[in-house]
């Protein structure tokens, strides 16, 4: 009986070394639970958190494109109010004293699009955390590549020429130059691919530009699309600082495929736009590559181009004060103020082609050759591209916030990757129609990298 004692005693002291490790693999089974339960709740939460975040972006984003979409709208409308007003008036508003020819739209400075327009000077707001920046330019003062499709060979041969001579330019004098061989052969590229179409491997859907009779032809949606071409690199669509802070620009800042989504016969009855096809840039807007790349130098003089450049830059000579009634006391215009707050000056604009005889070089060219010139240009803008940049800093000091004292410092804040950010693209053409003016979206909203950079006659600031 002892020794049966003694041996059940020595069981039991074995059990409870199994019971405590037992015990010991059932805590840490938990811990490890509970560190799972936990980590996925913070994760789900952070998830939350980023969604919740990106929807009051896209929110703020959404409010800024149809406050633009009102802008220009209204911008339109007060040409329209100025148009009908008094023709006479505005006749004689770039001219005092003289009136326009007969068959000739009134020369009125409201009826034109030029940097001075309010939505062209880009614009900074916030919404609580989130900082917002706002850059406006027109397609019109870029050349449309669609040219090249062109039925007429002789014309679509020009067109070809002119987007060589434009990408020859785009980054000229930068580190990232693209030769004049280089140039020809992007060019003829895209004049394939849109020419071609059933030579490449990509698909094509059946679309409304379709044309049936001729299914090798198509019409890109995006300017992006050339990006799978040979040649083509996506630093090509980029813009960024290179050495030297040198501004380098995306060739999508020269070049564009939206100023006319119609090719071949312009029907008005189809209610799709109708305009010159492209064919003509803005002389107040379009960038001195584009201006420069519209025919070659051996018909125009390079030192012309300058003269339209260096026109616009000029400052505008202030009006006469005219006699005010008597009792009646005098109100300043309030002026019109950048991004950083400073007071834009007024500056030359073309107010109609015309003016163009105020250039040295285009007054001596001969009739056919200002023929030539004019018919390169206008100065009116149908079709614009909203940029908006969205950023919410993450910094834990954000007391610097929207405090620049240089356009360089500003674009670079808005392009780092140091803050949560999300850049947004809106493609619109605005639409005159009877006595209102419509916003029609090509591209109603499109992510981007990076924010584009403002393309600029004389980038040193200093």
């Amino acid at each position: 009986m002892k020794i049966f004692s003694k041996s059940l005693s020595g069981a039991k002291d074995a059990c409870r070394g199994a019971a405590l490790l037992m015990a010991f693999l059932v805590l840490i089974v938990i811990i490890a639970i509970v560190y799972q339960i936990n980590t996925v709740t913070l994760t789900d939460e952070r998830i939350t958190y980023n969604e919740l975040t990106r929807a009051q972006m896209d929110l703020a984003i959404e409010s800024v494109l149809l406050q633009s979409y009102e802008d220009l709208a209204e911008d339109a409308r007060a040409a329209q109010a100025s148009e009908g007003d008094d023709p006479g008036a505005a006749a004689g508003a770039g001219d005092p004293g003289a009136a326009s020819e007969p068959g000739e739209p009134p020369r009125n400075p409201d009826t034109v699009d030029s940097r001075m327009d309010r939505w062209y000077t880009p614009q900074s707001t916030s919404f609580g955390d989130i900082q917002l920046r706002i850059f406006i330019r027109d397609e019109d003062s870029k050349y449309n590549v669609l040219n090249m499709l062109q039925p007429d060979e002789w014309l679509a041969d020009l067109a070809l020429q002119r987007v060589s001579r434009i990408l020859d330019n785009a980054r000229g004098g930068t580190s990232e130059d693209i030769s004049t061989g280089d140039a020809q052969e992007l060019a003829y590229s895209m004049k394939s691919y849109m020419a071609e179409r059933l030579g490449f491997d990509n698909p094509q859907p059946l679309l409304l530009t379709t044309d049936l009779e001729n299914e090798e032809q198509s019409v890109p949606f995006t300017f992006s699309e050339f990006r799978i071409l040979p040649g083509f690199e996506d630093a090509m669509f980029e813009d960024y600082f290179g050495e030297d802070d040198e501004r380098i620009h995306a060739i999508t800042s020269f070049l564009t495929v939206y100023t006319s989504p119609v090719v071949g016969a312009e029907d008005e009855a189809s209610g799709l736009p109708v305009g010159n096809g492209g064919w003509g840039v803005n002389v107040n807007t379009a960038p001195f590559a584009v201006l420069s790349g519209l025919l070659d130098s051996r018909e125009v003089p390079l030192s012309m181009w300058e003269g339209i450049r260096d026109y616009r830059n000029e400052a505008e000579d202030p009006l006469e004060d005219e006699e005010s009634e008597e009792g009646v006391e005098d109100v300043e215009p309030e002026p019109m103020l950048d991004e950083f707050g400073e007071e834009i000056f007024p500056k030359q604009i073309f107010d109609s082609l015309d003016e163009l005889e105020e250039i040295y070089d285009f007054g001596a060219l001969n009739e056919t050759e200002k023929s030539t010139v004019s018919e390169s240009l206008e100065v009116t803008s149908n079709v614009f591209e909203i940029v908006i940049a969205a950023r919410i800093s993450t910094a834990s000091d954000v007391s610097q916030r929207l405090e620049f004292e240089s356009r360089r410092e500003q674009e670079e804040y808005f392009r780092s990757g140091e803050h949560l950010v999300r850049v947004v693209r809106s493609v619109v053409w605005r639409r005159a129609m009877d006595d209102d003016v419509v916003i029609v979206p090509l591209v109603r909203w499109e992510v981007l990298d990076n924010a584009p950079l403002q393309v600029l006659d004389f980038p040193d600031e200093k």
